[in-house]
């Protein structure tokens, strides 16, 4: 098994580079609480760098020698830096676990003193440090995503900001084998993808045939035993309305496999269904994983404190704090999903919800937008868990993990509320 890819590169962009490289980390845009992982929270300075041009010309400047160690093209996920004071050093973790990932870390500073530390470690796989990289002016460092490292706080005589900045690169993916499903992708902008998604149509078939026979087990029709209408009558009567519903769940099934590694479906667009030439499927997703970083630093909660103390008043303040969080996390990430992931959230509310009411008079059309809320929040947190190293075994468990986490990190301000003003909004 051949070694992950590491390489260090020096004097990596030309001297005019570097020096806008340092100029555009010096702009008022750091913001402060940004993590490594969860198990040691110790915050430090980030800065979003999307975008910003000085840094897309230094990947096309140093992309060639990156992909010459990846033995593959490379496509940017994200670029961002992060900022380390004296006491502030980042936390042992790995940027992805993906096969086909790589970190490229850039040192933009225009000066660093021997004295000054700060080196990045990396770990072998008993949690030794197997290599530490010294942050020299213009230097970086390329290395596979899956290598557990850390970036070091600099010295107590070190005054200056240690900056690194991270490109979170991928290899562009290669075609893929001829199968009943492929995929082209179209576009890309951003986190969004565009895929065309070709089923063919001896699947379809087959799906169509399987939705034809549980129809026949089902459906009765006046002069045929219930199990045994021919197969003739059926697909009469029924062929168009199994293909469809046969074209519905291939979609639902392989839609997800259109992008890479925690994207989700935001749009499933049928272009063609004709019989004896398959199924064309315009597929959009939103790749979470390019999704910027928010800063939950700025998030405004207000807590609300029962007074006098009452257990049952507690914990409804705490269930307003946990809205507050989802409202703030739902404004961020806005992004779309598929109708046709959403169903079964839905059905599943309107169940509750009809066995709640009197007669059954539900509003659905409500009931389908906090259907949507729930499926797009709930990847929403798996992706800020994934992102922060916040685990759990269950997902009500992570959920809380990490709406604690968000609330640690935001601008919380508390306000005295009767015990009986609470209970009320229950």
């Amino acid at each position: 098994m051949s070694e992950p890819s590491f390489e260090i590169l020096d004097d990596v962009a030309a001297p005019e580079l570097h020096r806008a490289a340092w100029e555009a980390c010096n702009r008022k845009a750091w913001y402060f609480g940004n993590v490594s992982n969860d198990e040691h929270a110790t915050p430090f300075w980030k800065m979003d760098l999307d975008g910003v041009a000085a840094f897309d010309a230094l990947w096309e400047a140093v992309r060639p020698r990156c992909e010459a160690v990846s033995g593959g093209p490379l496509r940017v996920i994200r670029q961002y830096a992060n900022g380390h004071t004296y006491g502030l050093g980042g936390s042992p973790h790995h940027d992805d676990s993906r096969p086909g990932t790589f970190t490229l870390l850039y040192y933009p500073m225009p000066a660093w003193e021997h004295d000054w530390d700060g080196e990045t470690v990396f770990f072998d796989g008993a949690g030794e440090v197997a290599r530490a990289v010294r942050p020299r002016p213009n230097r970086a460092v390329f290395f596979d995503s899956r290598i557990p490292h850390a970036g070091r706080a600099p010295s107590r005589s070190c005054r200056a900001l240690r900056v690194t900045v991270a490109f979170k690169l991928e290899r562009l993916d290669e075609s893929r084998p001829a199968g009943p499903v492929e995929f082209q992708e179209t576009r890309r902008e951003g986190p969004l993808r565009e895929y065309t998604m070709k089923v063919a149509e001896e699947l379809v078939e087959r799906a169509a045939a399987e939705q034809l026979a549980a129809l026949g087990r089902s459906v009765r029709l006046p002069g045929f035993r219930p199990g045994r209408i021919p197969q003739a009558v059926l697909r009469q009567r029924y062929g168009a309305r199994a293909r469809s519903e046969a074209i519905r769940k291939l979609v639902l099934e392989y839609a997800g496999q259109a992008g890479p590694e925690g994207s989700m479906v935001s749009a499933a667009e049928v272009v063609t269904a004709g019989e004896r030439v398959g199924v064309e499927v315009k597929v959009t997703t939103t790749s979470l994983r390019e999704l910027p970083d928010v800063a939950f630093s700025a998030f405004e909660l207000q807590r609300l404190v029962p007074d006098p103390p009452d257990p049952d008043a507690e914990a409804i303040a705490d269930l307003h704090l946990r809205e507050q969080v989802m409202d703030r996390l739902s404004e961020a990430y806005a992004f779309p999903i598929a109708s046709i992931l959403i169903e079964r959230e839905f059905e599943a509310l309107c169940k509750a919800a009809q066995e709640q009411v009197a007669g059954g008079d539900v509003d659905r059309e409500e009931l389908r937008v906090a259907a949507e809320r729930r499926v797009r929040l709930g990847v929403v947190v798996a992706e800020i868990a994934r992102r922060h190293g916040i685990s759990e075994r269950t997902g009500s468990e992570l959920e809380d993990r990490v709406i604690a986490w968000i609330t640690a990190q935001a601008r919380v301000t508390e306000r005295l509320v009767p015990a009986a003003e609470l209970r009320d909004m229950d």
